[in-house]
């Protein structure tokens, strides 16, 4: 920028009198002029000037203006004031920029001269009438001790500095245009050119017309883009030859001198351009636009380098990046302003650039391996660090901080830890999380580069997301954790992992699915046994198969694995009952099972259950190694059933109530070698207890009924010490085939208490009321009633619970022997249902489910059908 002075000539020794007064009025505020090649009237608020008294102005300044103080008194004598006189208008002459002449006194001007005609002439006007009428404005007086004299003074010199601008600029002006005009002529010199229209350029700046000094290197910077093929002739060479930038640094190397000497290089003219440039703009405070002139440098500079060395291009692009984000670094604003994310954004990708020269000198000077610029991730985990590139020359890089970071490992970390971690704050000041993200990928596999796998996990682990799955970046991360984990030996860490790697296999080339899929298959042998809940598998179509010998569900599982994995055991737990307390669980497994990729159909079965009912399909386990990997199939949103039926194979346990006894009927279809029989009432009360009658062969242990070996039919009475609770009732029984634990689970309904209580009263000595009153829930029909053996007609209709039917017989004597036979309806309805039923799924070849659909039937009948108004009426039950 041009430097502004006002030169003071003082050869009287005036200025140590008025110094103080006239620094304290500077600088000149609120100009108004017409300057530039345009003419218009501008505002200039403020102009910068300092002052050199008695001493030339230096040569990269301009002088405003010229003031000579000059001292005069009547006292002297005439010859010293002529003298004086003639100094002043001497040193007027010699000056062809604007100047003042100040007449430097305490009081009014003195007077010269008699008088004449009551006429006194100054001393004043006497040194305006030997500078010259036209120049008289060039002659003031100052009363330095009178404030309107001051103004006066300052007045004048504003004018003159106003006109001595417009001089200025004019001139410039004209020669600007008259060497544009010239542009297209042979001969025509670029550099004279700018030096020319960059003093103009200063000018404006030092008025601080921003825009308008812009203005001049923007059309400077067209200029010269638009001749390319004369910029070998206006430049010595390209000349790239300092990697350490300092771009507001205009300064740094006398360019302006090379400029008019035509010496300077390509390399310089352009950092010296763009560097007048941004010092230009962060004055106006436009930051955004500092960044994107200072890109548009390192991507236009850096693509003129043909012939430089790789090394010093990488150096001088990283020096510049730090160097604008150190600019940028420099300036304040309100947390609100919308600048400040801008600047964020833009210092996050000026060290991200940054970081990648690093990249590429530590590679070329031997700080990083030779192929690392080559690895987006690392799969081989076996794979050993590549050797080490010689030492090249660093005499060749400049900036201090990189030569010095080029040196040791140590302090090329510490630069490359540091530019990371800067990058990454400003991401995430600007909220690109994910670029944050790159930036500690990078920290992290610098630190697997030096084998610190701890150091690069404490950075990996807080990046990938713990739950959902993976994105691009999120899978190249997950690979470089999964080297540090598999490094250290934490099998059970790399193999989640691995695992989550697999399930992301889209964003994996096809090498790298196969690599992931034979290192499951090891990690899964090497980890201690434990369970994952995997996205590996997935469960498809579930059907039971009701034609296999045993109870048998068939399941698809769809493998995510890329290759066909062996796997020990494929199980699936299926669970009946609607609370934790009551919950039954199944277990249908297959053995030795290949899961290929894609779909798999495993046909599970089991042979040590039989429990006919509604099964939730809970999860599916798959057994790989020392693994197991539950797949979720039920959840609050989405739960599965099957239906299973008895097994083919099970035991039949009929049970049948006599009285105050139990008769339990087991029918095997395979021999049993011991059963253990439960048999719990209504109120979930155990029937077997330890005061029961049983017969010899046969005992009751804690609640259950001890049956020895099974070979055929067998049916067993038991004497029970109380009345159960009528209603449905529980059979489970725990017995073994060839020595395999089995279980087995049913229902029934079962009346215990006696269907039918007769009560007689005698009417007189030879007739007896008997009374017959039905106590069981289902209805009961009485057929025959005997007293003292003679038989009585029996009920025409089915009684209902408490509804009784009387008669009146003859009896002799004080007892009677009364007998009652009965049939309860809900025994003839079990019996017709069963019939038909067994019928029709013969018929419809469904032998397989006859037990589970009379049971559904008989239930449906029992809730929906009213026995009087249906069944009692019908010829459903027909006469024994």
């Amino acid at each position: 920028m041009e430097r502004l002075w006002f030169s003071i000539t003082d050869e009287f020794g005036l200025w140590s009198q008025i110094s103080f007064e006239f620094e304290a009025r500077l600088p000149l505020r609120n100009l108004i002029w017409k300057g530039g090649i345009t003419q218009t009237a501008q505002f200039v608020s403020q102009l910068n000037a300092r002052v050199v008294v008695n001493e030339p102005v230096p040569k990269d300044a301009t002088a405003l203006l010229h003031i000579y103080l000059v001292a005069l008194n009547d006292t002297e004598s005439d010859t010293r004031k002529a003298e004086v006189r003639a100094r002043a208008k001497a040193w007027s002459i010699r000056q062809k920029t604007p100047w003042l002449i100040v007449l430097v006194t305490n009081s009014e001007p003195p007077t010269q001269g008699p008088k004449f005609l009551n006429m006194r002439t100054t001393l004043l006007d006497r040194l305006r009438s030997d500078i010259g009428r036209k120049d008289s404005d060039h002659v003031v007086h100052l009363q330095h001790k009178q404030v309107e004299s001051w103004n006066a003074l300052f007045l004048a010199i504003r004018d003159q500095t106003v006109q001595g601008l417009e001089a200025r600029t004019s001139v410039l002006g004209d020669e600007i245009r008259r060497m544009d005009a010239n542009r297209m002529l042979p001969g025509w010199n670029y550099c004279k050119f700018f030096v020319t229209k960059e003093r103009l350029a200063d000018l404006y700046a030092a008025l601080e017309l921003w825009d308008a000094a812009l203005a001049q290197y923007d059309e400077l910077e067209a200029v010269y883009e638009q001749l390319p093929q004369a910029q070998s002739a206006w430049f010595s060479e390209f000349g790239a030859c300092d990697d350490f930038t300092d771009l507001l640094n205009v300064h740094k190397k006398p360019y302006r001198q090379q400029l008019a000497r035509n010496t300077i290089t390509q390399f310089d003219f352009c950092v010296y351009l763009c560097g007048q440039q941004l010092r230009l703009l962060v004055e106006m405070k436009r930051y955004a636009e500092v960044v994107q002139r200072a890109q548009r440098l390192i991507d236009g500079l850096g693509a003129k380098m043909h012939d430089v060395s790789p090394m010093f291009r990488a150096a001088w692009t990283y020096s510049t990046c730090m160097n604008v984000v150190e600019i940028c670094e420099g300036v304040q604003l309100a947390q609100d302003d919308a600048t400040v994310r801008v600047l964020a954004v833009a210092k996050a990708e000026f060290l991200a650039s940054a970081r990648r020269q690093l990249d590429v000198l530590g590679t070329m000077c031997g700080r990083l391996p030779a192929g690392y610029l080559k690895q987006s991730s690392t799969r081989e985990l076996t794979q050993e660090p590549e050797s080490k590139a010689s030492e090249p020359d660093l005499e060749l890089i400049s900036n201090p901080v990189l030569a010095e970071a080029l040196a040791s490992d140590a302090r090329f970390d510490q630069v490359y830890v540091r530019t990371c971690e800067q990058a990454t704050q400003y991401y995430l000041d600007s909220g690109r999380k994910r670029f944050a993200q790159v930036m500690q990928g990078d920290i992290a596999q610098l630190h697997i580069c030096r084998e610190r796998w701890a150091n690069a996990i404490r950075v990996l682990r807080p990046l990938i997301p713990a739950t959902g799955d993976l994105n691009v970046m999120d899978v190249h991360l997950a690979e470089q954790q999964a080297v540090c984990e598999r490094r250290l030996g934490h099998t059970a860490s790399c193999l989640l992992l691995v695992q989550r790697l697999i399930s992301s296999a889209r964003f994996l080339d096809s090498s790298a699915q196969s690599s992931y899929a034979n290192m499951l298959k090891e990690l899964a042998h090497e980890v201690p046994a434990s369970q994952y809940s995997t996205v590996l598998f997935r469960v498809g179509d579930i059907a039971v198969d009701y034609d296999s010998a045993s109870i048998a569900v068939n399941i698809h599982v769809q493998s995510d694995v890329p290759a066909a994995l062996d796997v020990q055991r494929v199980e699936a737990v299926l669970v009946a009952g609607e609370n934790d307390a009551q919950q039954l669980e199944i277990v249908v497994d297959a053995r030795d099972v290949t899961l290929e990729p894609g779909s798999t159909r495993v046909a599970l079965t089991t042979d040590s259950a039989s429990c006919a009912g509604r099964f939730e399909v809970q999860s599916v386990h798959v057994f790989v190694g020392n693994v197991e990997f539950r797949i979720p199939v039920s959840n609050a949103n989405s739960r599965r059933f099957v239906r299973l039926n008895a097994h083919p194979n099970a035991p039949v346990i009929e049970l049948r109530a006599c009285a105050s006894s139990l008769v339990v009927n087991i029918q095997p279809l395979v021999p049993i070698d011991s059963m253990r029989l439960w048999v719990h009432d209504a109120q979930s009360q155990s029937v077997f207890d330890d005061q029961c009658m049983v017969p010899e062969g046969y005992r009751v242990e804690d609640g259950a009924l001890v049956v020895e070996a099974v070979e055929s039919s067998a049916s067993v009475e038991i004497g029970l010490a109380r009345t159960p609770a009528s209603g449905s009732i529980t059979v489970y029984a725990e017995y073994t085939v060839d020595g395999d634990p089995r279980m087995l689970l049913d229902t029934d309904d079962i009346e215990f208490a006696m269907p039918v209580v007769l009560t007689a009263r005698k009417l007189s000595t030879h007739t007896l009321l008997v009374r017959a009153q039905c106590s069981a829930l289902a209805p009961v029909r009485v057929l025959e009633l005997c007293v003292c053996d003679v038989s009585i007609e029996p009920v025409a209709r089915f009684l209902q619970y408490g509804e009784s039917a009387t008669t009146v017989c003859e009896a002799e004597g004080d007892k009677a022997a009364i007998s009652v036979r009965f049939t309860m309806l809900m025994d003839a309805v079990r019996v017709c249902v069963y019939e038909l039923v067994a019928k029709a799924a013969s018929a419809l070849k469904l032998d397989a489910h006859t037990r589970y659909v009379q049971r559904v039937v008989l239930a449906h009948v029992r809730r929906t059908i009213d026995a009087q108004a249906t069944v009692c009426e019908s010829r459903l039950v027909c006469e024994p």
